[in-house]
């Protein structure tokens, strides 16, 4: 009964905090729209309001969850629930675990939603702003100064426009036991399948001493694989980003950006849980909302920061994202440090 009782009263607050958070974010979506968007579509409303409002959820999740908290502990506070079943025997963890176990499932759901479904809503806001606010119509499927390693061979692609498959500035060379054996140099060429063609490229075998100009074609990658290089990282499922993990280590790409990726997933996720646990400790402690306060915005800012380091440490300097995760960590330490602080009492 305390359990359900618990929950509801939880529910009741996240629920309200969500929807004026849905409000704010609509009424913002539907004055971006009228105002700033070179095609005032009328049509677009509501599918603006929707990706909005979800992917600003995405993030802020455990900021909303955190606050829910505070609104609903201060009922409790005001009528002493906790401190009168602490007389019966029941730590603050039993009578919590409504609150604990709703975050754990959310932070769950979140993980779950971001396999596909966070994916398609990002890119879904991403193509409304490019159409409508910015005039361009499609999403620019573009790479630039490609460095790729497939065999014994490394190949540079320029410039590649995926939309039209066509290829420019491409260089190829081909090692045997440390030596070049092999240079071929095309200023065009476009994807056919599994293979790039290149047009009157240059040909130099070292070993032969030949030197030609002929049309080449080269066993590559699939044209799919290489949009998905192209596409933006939040646009990625879960399944494709894995796969692109490991085919990125095969072609010599730099593979931590996808593993980046799923780990700011997983840290976004569940974060609903892990900040929410020791804001819970801090708020039964001190029976107080100043303090735990300041505590929340550190927390926060810890879990900000953690989605930019891991980001940084793949991107800016190649290194395995795990090290820009220790911040999570240590907010994760505390987490499990406040659980077992609620279960002593």
């Amino acid at each position: 009964m305390l359990f359900f009782y618990n929950l509801k009263e939880f529910l009741k607050a996240f629920t309200l905090l969500s929807l004026v958070f849905a409000f704010i974010l609509s009424l913002y979506s539907v004055l971006d729209v009228l105002l700033l968007y070179k095609t005032a579509n009328l049509r677009i409303i509501p599918e603006a309001m929707l990706t909005t409002v979800l992917v600003s959820f995405y993030y802020t999740a455990p900021i909303i969850n955190n606050l829910s908290l505070m609104l609903y502990l201060k009922r409790v506070f005001s009528k002493s629930y906790d401190k009168i079943a602490s007389t019966f025997g029941i730590s603050p963890l039993r009578f919590f675990a409504p609150i604990l176990i709703f975050s754990l499932f959310l932070s769950l759901i979140q993980f779950a939603l971001s396999y596909s479904f966070y994916p398609y809503i990002f890119k879904t806001a991403y193509s409304l702003e490019r159409e409508f606010r910015k005039g361009k119509p499609q999403e620019e499927l573009l790479l630039n100064d490609l460095w790729l390693s497939l065999n014994n061979a490394y190949i540079r692609i320029g410039f590649a426009d995926l939309r039209n498959k066509k290829v420019h500035d491409i260089l190829l060379v081909s090692l045997e036991e440390g030596y070049i054996t092999e240079l071929i140099t095309a200023e065009e060429g476009y994807w056919e399948g599994e293979n790039l063609r290149l047009k009157n490229a240059q040909i130099n075998l070292f070993e032969k001493e030949l030197q030609k100009q002929a049309d080449v074609s080269i066993k590559f990658i699939p044209l799919e694989e290489a949009k998905a290089f192209g596409e933006k990282l939040n646009h990625l499922s879960m399944g494709r980003l894995i796969s692109l993990y490991f085919l990125a280590g095969k072609i010599g790409m730099n593979r931590e950006l996808y593993l980046a990726e799923l780990l700011r997933r997983l840290v976004v996720s569940f974060s609903n849980v892990v900040i929410l646990s020791p804001m819970l400790l801090a708020l039964v402690r001190e029976r107080a909302f100043l303090k735990p306060s300041t505590f929340l915005l550190i927390y926060g800012s810890i879990y900000i920061f953690s989605l930019n380091s891991v980001k940084i440490a793949a991107e800016e300097f190649g290194k395995n994202p795990l090290i820009g995760l220790v911040p999570f960590l240590v907010l994760s330490f505390i987490c499990a440090r406040s659980l077992y602080y609620l279960s002593k009492g």
